[in-house]
């Protein structure tokens, strides 16, 4: 079931991010504190954040979105992280329709992910990909030498 981020849900957020083992230290505090303005903030502080939750309330995964400030049709995917128990079942994915079909409904047009080149994150490149979102550019050395700035972008 996907529903929408309640304050109960953040430890169990922050343990999803942390067992992916793939975000940094920094990375997880910018996904917490994206939660915490949703959570504490009128409106969500702009942001949207869902929960793909499963039986006996564990949390399988989530999503947190917002539109792109000064556009009128185009949206961020800022964070999407699956618990590892549960990853290749298609839980990202679902919450990727999910979100396209929310977006849409609020008249959206566009999607854009901003991720990294770094090879730990080719899985999440390809995740997009199988997702039908293109590569629209890559800026080389953008967070370090070495480490690309990926966008990808899908019209809905």
């Amino acid at each position: 079931m996907i529903r929408k981020l309640v304050m109960e849900d953040k430890p169990k957020l922050q343990r999803i991010l942390a067992d992916t083992q793939n975000f940094s230290e920094a990375e997880i505090e910018v996904a917490v504190e994206l939660i915490d303005t949703y959570i504490n903030v009128k409106d969500g502080g702009g942001y949207e954040i869902f929960v793909d939750e499963g039986e006996n309330g564990i949390i399988n995964g989530y999503v947190c979105i917002g539109q792109r400030p000064l556009t009128k049709s185009a949206y961020d995917l800022y964070w999407i992280a699956v618990n590892p128990k549960v990853q290749s079942r298609g839980i990202g994915s679902g919450l990727i329709k999910y979100i396209e079909e929310h977006i849409k409904n609020k008249n959206g047009k566009l999607i854009l992910i901003e991720t990294s080149g770094k090879p730990s994150y080719e899985k999440e490149r390809k995740f997009y990909e199988k997702n039908l979102y293109d590569k629209i550019t890559e800026i080389k050395d953008f967070y370090d030498e070495g480490d690309s700035l990926i966008i990808y972008g899908k019209y809905i």
